[in-house]
């Protein structure tokens, strides 16, 4: 993040001019500086009171320490996620991002005035292309080709056209660092042109990206990606105005599970918290500042659980010294908690980390808070549901792709939840085949340099306990699971089992692959007749969910007579176990009928939240709606 700041003797550099102009999709205002927006406190689209969009979207997962947690990344994918339709091999328009206008006309703060040339107005934004830095199957997202480029434009509303003002061609982070010491390279540009000085000056990101001459549309997908961070406009800046009176979070809040995003909470084991919580604290100000950092922990009913003060400590200036807050009690405490969540029913926990600057003189504030919410319903997820890559099941009539979790107890699977990348020309949904493999222990030996004999024990998949029909994969939006519910739920004993997938014919099927959460020690590829653990560091985006009415192994399922449902409480379905005819209705609590079926899976979307009768022939049990 060392400053560089291009500037020519021009101020302003002029490359081309551009008459397009970007479509009006936000009923915003004209906003007066100053324009600041460091992307820290959402994500998804970008604030439409700040911003006009085309395919951008704002993330904590794509950037390598960024000057704060949260920045806008513009890529080849639409708003939809799907590659642009005019996308090609050579080179083509694909995000745009926009700011609304800006009156340049006048400012309201600290008085109301007009605004010229003399009031040194300059706009500075951080910039850091995507696929970040270190081994390569570590690295996140992709790298911009070098026929690709990013450009900055003005628009002039007198002409009605768009001036290119600043550019950059596509590269890699190692490059610029290896030249700059810099993670992101930031940049500050003057407004001189008295042409921009009215109420209606914008400012415009546009990425040119480019397809991989690649024969297989299948391995098609995103890519050339730019992130782009703490954009800021106002008055009486210079050349020099390159730091911030900032104290906060680089990256957010993480799972205090070591593994899991998410889990069941009947397989919830004290072993899986981490014994410590990192945070990384930075200090984006000229000099060494002081910050108080402090984090809590609330239950569904906002009634706090834990919680724990690091004090004050200094952080030293990141422009000075490129280095974060090192002060253990701020960025690596150890953990001396554990949840305690209720076996049956839905809870989840918010972790919340606050750190702030100590005179309370702090930039932005909204990136002095980090949240992650720790779900325990009735599924697990090593992801935390954004695909920043892919992984792929190669194209072989052997391939296979699996993914480990842990049982502590009996439990009933009824559905996997699968994220299936968009690739070019949807040339990724093929069909496929879902299995379920219980566990085994294999032993392999080699020899170290000095000739020791070296055991290694994987778990691996063995026994095959399901098997569907072709499935069929779909895409309804970024980062939106798909549902493929089993032909009859399956009873699972205590114990490792696999969620395997393979195509149905001899094509590439890539999954979403989140690269910031890592369960690489649990997934397996099958080569040939060998199951192999993976290398690349991230977690396929692949969920089973699981019943907590659980009907046993060596339950007495030979009588007709005995019933049970599940999950309890539902959300969308419930699956009726009996062996014979069921006929079910649904009561509320007056005794009004809602709902009757002979199913055995039973919609109930349309129910509201809340307790409801249920009765399979003649039993009647509680259910519980909560969404």
């Amino acid at each position: 993040m060392k400053r560089l700041i291009k500037i020519n003797a021009l101020i302003v550099c002029i490359l081309m001019q551009l008459n397009f102009i970007f479509p009006n999709n936000s009923a915003a205002q004209s906003v007066f500086i100053p324009f600041l927006d460091d992307f820290s406190s959402y994500s998804g689209q970008p604030d439409n009171t700040l911003w006009e969009n085309k395919g951008a979207i704002v993330n904590t997962g794509f950037a390598f320490l960024p000057p704060t947690s949260g920045v806008v990344t513009l890529d080849i994918l639409d708003s939809e996620g799907k590659i642009y339709p005019q996308a090609n091999i050579y080179g083509f328009a694909a995000d745009t991002l926009s700011s609304v206008a800006i009156r340049l006309d006048s400012i309201k703060e600290p008085v109301n005035k007009k605004l010229a040339v003399s009031d040194s107005i300059w706009l500075s934004f951080f910039i850091q292309p995507g696929g970040a830095m270190g081994n390569l199957w570590e690295r996140i997202g992709t790298a911009p080709s070098s026929k690709d480029s990013v450009v900055l434009q003005f628009y002039k509303s007198n002409q009605d056209v768009w001036t290119t003002v600043w550019s950059m061609k596509g590269t890699n982070l190692d490059t610029i660092y290896k030249k700059d010491s810099a993670y992101f390279l930031q940049y500050l540009i003057a407004i001189t042109d008295t042409a921009y000085f009215n109420k209606d000056f914008r400012f415009r990101f546009i990425n040119y990206g480019s397809l991989d001459n690649n024969p297989s549309y299948s391995y098609i997908s995103n890519k050339g990606q730019w992130n782009i961070d703490y954009v800021y406009m106002n008055i009486n800046r210079n050349y020099l105005d390159s730091t911030y009176r900032d104290v906060a979070f680089v990256y957010p809040a993480k799972s205090l599970l070591k593994d899991f995003t998410a889990i069941p909470a009947k397989h919830f084991k004290q072993e899986y918290m981490k014994d410590s919580v990192f945070n990384t604290i930075v200090n984006l100000h000229s000099s060494t500042l002081n910050s108080n950092y402090s984090m809590y922990i609330t239950d569904a009913n906002n009634t706090t659980v834990h919680s724990y003060s690091g004090g004050f400590e200094n952080i030293v200036s990141y422009p000075q010294t490129h280095k974060f807050q090192s002060a253990k009690n701020h960025v690596a405490y150890k953990n001396d908690f554990s949840f305690n969540p209720p076996a049956n029913i839905f809870s989840q926990y918010t972790i919340t980390h606050i750190v702030t600057e100590g005179v309370g003189q702090d930039n932005i504030r909204s990136n002095d808070t980090s949240r992650f919410v720790q779900k325990f319903e009735n599924y697990f997820s090593y992801d935390d549901g954004t695909a920043e890559s892919g992984i792929g099941i190669e194209p072989s009539n052997a391939s296979m792709f699996a993914l480990r979790y842990p049982l502590a107890a009996n439990d009933t699977l009824y559905c996997v939840d699968i994220y299936f990348n968009c690739s070019w020309q949807q040339s990724n949904l093929k069909p496929f085949y879902l299995y379920i493999y219980n566990a085994t222990e294999e032993i392999s030996s080699y020899k170290d340099s000095e000739g020791n004999d070296i055991y290694d024990t994987l778990i691996i998949p063995d026994r095959e306990l399901y098997s569907s029909g072709k499935l069929t994969p779909a895409y309804d939006g970024m980062n939106k699971f798909q549902r493929y519910y089993l032909n009859e739920p399956l009873v699972l004993p205590q114990g490792d089992f696999f969620v395997a997938l393979k195509p149905a014919n001899s094509v590439y099927m890539n999954i979403g692959f989140d690269q910031n959460n890592d369960a690489s020690a649990y997934t397996f590829e099958k080569r040939g007749k060998d199951w192999v653990n993976i290398f690349l560091k991230g977690a396929a985006m692949i969920r089973p969910y699981f019943g907590y009415s659980t009907v046993g192994i060596n339950s007495a399922k030979d009588d007709n007579n005995i019933a049970s449902f599940y999950p309890n409480p539902a959300k969308d379905y419930i699956y009726i176990d009996i062996l014979g005819q069921a006929d079910t209705k649904i009561f509320d609590i007056n005794g009004k009928l809602l709902k009757q079926s002979k199913e055995k899976l039973i919609n109930i979307e349309s129910l509201q939240n809340g307790i409801y009768l249920l009765k399979i022939n003649n039993q009647t049990k509680k259910l519980i709606i909560a969404r």
